[in-house]
């Protein structure tokens, strides 16, 4: 049902109203009282305060007491006074008596749909069909639908129970109609184009209404048993127990000459099973006798063999005997000769040595002498160089006293042209000061003069 608006609101008007009954009584209570003496103009305004409080809560009040508003998944109609209004996801004044609602549940909607014994579907084969169905239904949330929707059930609520009430028939003749089309077998095997084409034929029909179907399931069929077919008086039961009849004494001789055909096809297995062992057993036998004559064969080959490999051996033996023999009688004729030739390359070799010893004191005694003489350039060359040596020392120390010598005598040359400067400058000072007196003393005598002359 849709929800009215109160709690805190209706707490407030009711709130307003008792206080505007308050500010418009209590002056003149106080006042006949003589508790409190207000002025007119006083009493006045609160009482037109109070009327104010009192109208805005008594309205305050009547709308939240009248308004009625729709829940997320409902939608109602208001009928009456200012024509069908449909309101979604909202709400609006509903006035007692002025007017009505019509509550518009938008939630998907179940409805089963169950058609078993004698109310069964007829096929197009004439035979009858258990079918359990379930049709998803709901109002969409939209004005004309909601308001269709409403007109088709009238004073009712619009929910599960009034649809079902309301369609069934149309439901059922749909599921009728597609099952008169297609035989029980293609209904069976084809379930969803069945439900698709039932549902093709109720969206018109539900249309008309402000329906909308979302889908169909077919969630049970099979065929209505035989005893509940009323074949006496009811052609079409009479054809489906009929074809029943044929189809299942025809499954039935199928089935026998399946059998019949299965036990011949076991026997002929049997038959090959048996010839098969058979076979195998003279295999067996033919093998086990290849299997010792092999044997037999095999043990005389090895025998023989054995014989030879003997033989063989034995005059393997001999000959080795005999190479061994020769083996040794070169090996000594080769060792004798090696002996011979090892005593050769020492004697061979003692020579050499010989000769290499006196070549060896001859080249030591060349190089010694060569030494020696070596030596002595040696000497010969360090004394000549020690000369050398000293004479040029010499040299150097005569250079030494001519530097020396030069040396002194430029500086007793300096000496002497210093001593003789230094004699000029003086006497050059003296004459310089002897003359400075000398005009001193006639610059003085002068001005003597000129004092004297002045007196």
């Amino acid at each position: 049902m849709p929800s009215k608006r109160s709690g805190g609101v209706a707490s407030i008007a009711v709130g307003a109203i008792i206080v505007g009954l308050i500010f418009i009584l209590a002056p003149s209570i106080l006042a006949g009282a003589g508790a409190i003496n207000l002025g007119g103009a006083a009493q006045s305004i609160l009482g037109i305060f109070g009327a104010i409080l009192l109208i805005i809560g008594a309205f305050m009040l009547i709308v939240t007491k009248l308004y009625i508003k729709t829940s997320a998944d409902q939608a109602f109609v208001r009928t009456g006074m200012g024509g069908q209004v449909p309101i979604i996801d909202g709400g609006t004044l509903v006035i007692p008596v002025v007017h009505e609602i019509v509550p518009v549940s938008l939630q998907t909607m179940r409805l089963d749909v169950d058609r078993s014994g004698h109310d069964a579907l007829i096929t197009g084969d004439n035979l009858r069909a258990d079918v359990a169905a379930e049709f998803y239904i709901k109002v969409q949330k939209i004005k004309e639908h909601i308001l269709a929707a409403a007109t088709s059930l009238g004073e009712r609520s619009v929910d599960a129970e009034s649809v079902k009430h309301l369609v069934n028939q149309k439901l059922v003749s749909a599921l009728r109609t597609v099952a008169a089309t297609r035989p029980l077998h293609e209904l069976h095997t084809k379930r969803d184009e069945f439900a698709q084409a039932v549902q093709i034929i109720v969206e018109k029909d539900l249309a008309h209404n402000g329906l909308t179907l979302e889908s169909v399931t077919i969630s049970r069929l099979d065929q209505t048993p035989p005893d509940a077919m009323r074949g006496e008086d009811n052609v079409f039961d009479a054809q489906g127990l009929r074809t029943i009849a044929e189809i299942t004494q025809r499954q039935r001789v199928e089935r026998n000459q399946i059998e019949r055909e299965a036990d011949q096809r076991v026997r002929a297995q049997d038959v090959a099973r048996d010839q098969f062992i058979f076979e195998q057993d003279v295999a067996r036998s033919n093998a086990e006798a290849q299997k010792d004559r092999n044997i037999e064969i095999a043990r005389a080959q090895a025998q023989q063999e054995a014989s030879t490999f003997a033989a063989e051996q034995t005059r393997l033996a001999g000959l080795a005997e005999v190479k061994r023999d020769e083996a040794v009688q070169v090996a000594e004729v080769e060792k004798n000769r090696a002996l011979e030739v090892a005593h050769q390359q020492r004697e061979r070799a003692a020579r050499v040595a010989e000769v290499e010893k006196q070549r060896t004191v001859e080249l030591a005694m060349r190089e010694n002498a060569i030494a020696i003489a070596a030596k002595e350039r040696e000497r010969a060359e360090s004394e000549a160089q020690r000369f050398a040596a000293e004479a040029h020392m010499e040299a150097e120390r005569q250079a030494v006293r001519t530097v020396e010598a030069t040396q002194t005598a430029e500086r007793d040359k300096a000496r002497a042209i210093i001593e003789a400067q230094a004699e000029f400058e003086k006497k050059r000072l003296q004459e310089q000061v002897q003359a400075d007196v000398a005009a001193y003393a006639v610059v003085k005598a002068a001005e003597g003069a000129e004092a004297a002359a002045a007196k």
